[in-house]
């Protein structure tokens, strides 16, 4: 088997050690097991059309010789053990998902999803999937991958008693899956249609940078109901996007630049509410304080929530200027289900604004920083890391377009500038208050306390609003998944 090319990619295998054991300690059964997952994967694969068929397992003579399909137990294991051989061909996310692109899970006998699972982890960017005369009774056997695919094309459900229950199945599937153009055959969006629906443009809240990836309406959705709901229902907030493995913090910078034309003073006391929980690295050096300051499940979460002032954040909309919303898709988030070892996709979600409290009527500024994934919430996603920045009033000037009229963008929500010719970039504008010196002093600690390079520092302050307690949480976020470029390599 050495050398041997499986989806254009050469696949070497040696033999390690003894008749008994391989050097990882497998036993002989086991690797005669994976060998012959990988030959029926090897035999049920089309290069030519990166074709995976997975169709009627049960009758494969390879499956029945071994009588894998003989009990519950082993039937369950089936496809999931072949998922894992699978992934072990490939050296690079990437490369799997360039070679296997359709997929086939027809003539099954799939009542619900729970046995093959592990697809929308290992393939998630399937462009064409087959679920055919299986017997999937409503949707909500699929709801499971309602939520997934998020690049499907091409979806077939014939076969299934949902065609006859769910009168509206069509219409419901084409809203799950934003890229899909083909239904059982039958065209339900064109790719102007796809196109239009995917333009940054579209959206109608505030969008100040052409960071903003968002895949099926997701990111969106869930900011339009994030903040309304943290203002008026808390509790109902953390059961719906929190479950018992996400984390909430929060800290207060005292320090941050105000802004100058902020007529507010400062009133002694005024953070005493905030400063109990406050998780500020830069205070707080101990490790169980920092420990115990972190609110883990729904319920931690709740509780934290509930001890902070009553809020009003500005409406989406009619409020756009004091917002700046930013979000991108990240690898390696981690998978609920755990399905996959590395990850599955998901969203880095920094948000930079203004809130009122409630009660004294005192405005402050906030960066929050949020990492959406796959969840079993109503949504169809969790949230799996939260960090809250609360700082003075700083203004909303660092949230401006450049070389735009102010007085004339305000009535409308803001749009991603474009300029009308190519110009040389200016430099991105810095926080009200905030002098190069300063800011140029917050990149080298940056970069000094997670070894990025001094680019990919400035790029992360920027992304959150030079705020350096905001910044490392963001890096901490994503560092698993940074290029190699984003460090300082050490001198050979």
């Amino acid at each position: 088997m050495n050398g041997y090319s499986w989806a254009g990619v050469n696949v070497g295998i040696e033999r390690l050690g003894g008749a008994v054991q391989d050097a990882s300690g497998q036993s002989n059964e086991t690797q005669k097991l994976k060998d012959m997952f990988k030959s029926v994967l090897e035999r049920r694969y089309d290069f030519e059309t990166k074709f995976l068929n997975m169709s009627a397992l049960a009758e494969d003579q390879d499956l029945k010789d071994k009588k894998l399909f003989d009990t519950k137990s082993t039937e369950s294991k089936v496809f999931p053990a072949m998922m894992k051989v699978l992934e072990a061909q490939f050296d690079k996310p990437e490369e799997k998902d360039a070679a296997v692109t359709s997929l086939s899970l027809a003539n099954n006998g799939l009542e619900e999803l729970t046995a093959v699972k592990e697809l929308s982890a290992t393939l998630p960017k399937l462009l064409n999937l087959d679920l055919s005369n299986n017997k999937f009774a409503n949707l909500n056997a699929l709801i499971p991958w309602r939520k997934r695919f998020y690049h499907l094309q091409h979806l077939i459900v014939t076969g299934n008693p949902l065609e006859q229950t769910e009168p509206n199945y069509a219409q419901t599937l084409t809203n799950w899956y934003p890229n899909l153009r083909q239904l059982n055959g039958i065209q339900v969006r064109t790719e102007e249609d796809v196109a239009n629906k995917n333009k940054v443009s579209n959206l109608p809240f505030p969008i100040r940078s052409a960071l903003f990836q968002d895949e099926g309406g997701i990111a969106e959705g869930f900011i339009r109901k994030f903040f309304p709901a943290f203002d008026t229902n808390r509790n109902e907030l953390a059961q719906h996007y929190y479950d018992d493995k996400s984390e909430f913090s929060y800290s207060v910078n005292t320090m941050a630049p105000a802004d100058p034309e902020n007529s507010q003073k400062t009133e002694k006391g005024e953070w005493e509410q905030y400063l109990k929980s406050s998780r500020n690295l830069k205070r707080i050096s101990q490790l169980p304080a920092r420990q115990s300051r972190i609110s883990r499940g729904s319920q931690a979460v709740a509780t934290a929530f509930a001890a902070l002032p009553a809020t009003k954040h500005p409406d989406l909309i009619a409020e756009a200027r004091k917002w700046l919303i930013e979000a991108k898709m990240v690898p390696g988030v981690p998978d609920p289900s755990e399905a996959s070892a590395n990850g599955v996709d998901g969203f880095l979600i920094t948000v930079s604004g203004e809130f009122d409290e409630v009660s004294g009527g005192k405005k402050r500024s906030f960066d929050r920083t949020v990492v959406l994934g796959p969840g079993a919430g109503p949504d169809g996603v969790r949230i799996v890391s939260d960090l809250l920045t609360i700082r003075g009033y700083g203004g909303m000037q660092a949230y401006e377009p450049e070389n735009v009229d102010v007085s004339v963008a305000q009535p409308q929500p803001v749009q991603v500038p474009v300029p009308a010719a190519p110009v040389e970039p200016a430099p991105p504008a810095l926080p009200a208050g905030l002098s190069l010196e300063l800011a140029e002093q917050m990149v080298q600690e940056l970069s000094k306390r997670t070894n990025m390079t001094i680019a990919y520092a400035k790029d992360c302050l920027d992304q959150t609003g030079w705020n350096g307690d905001a910044a490392l949480a963001a890096f901490e976020s994503v560092k698993g998944s940074l290029p190699p470029d984003a460090f300082v390599q050490p001198v050979a």
